[in-house]
């Protein structure tokens, strides 16, 4: 369909021809929307329903904006800092048992018990 539309006359009997195809009076509009919010839900072959075929409920709800004032009220509420998230801890006096070579380590990465530690060199070394 070519629409050559190249004279005011046309457009606007154009304008006129789609206007008379609107409804003419407000209880028709309010007909037209009342069809479309209370559209019925189909079920597929799977029962499960079809998402375009419902209307979303929750956006008339108050519920839907009662979340966006808790970010006031939580600035308000944190009074206290956050905690470190590392817990302080005291190095431990070891002796390497290869070669006997002492340092002070964090407690956690030694074995069971501090006399079976090695240090980076002797546990580097093949064969030691």
């Amino acid at each position: 369909m070519d629409l050559n539309l190249s004279s005011p006359e046309q457009i606007q009997q154009l304008i006129n021809a789609l206007q008379a195809l609107l409804p003419k009076n407000e209880t028709d509009n309010k007909k037209l929307s009342k069809n479309k919010n209370n559209i019925k839900t189909k079920k597929t072959k799977s029962g499960k329903k079809n998402d375009e075929d419902h209307e979303n409920k929750f956006l008339s709800m108050p519920e839907m904006n009662m979340h966006k004032s808790d970010t006031k009220i939580d600035k308000k509420l944190a009074q206290q800092p956050p905690t470190p998230r590392n817990r302080p801890f005291k190095y431990i006096d070891v002796s390497c048992r290869t070669c006997g070579k002492k340092e002070k380590v964090n407690p956690k990465i030694l074995p069971e018990s501090a006399d079976r530690y090695k240090c980076n060199n002797c546990s580097t070394n093949a064969g030691a």
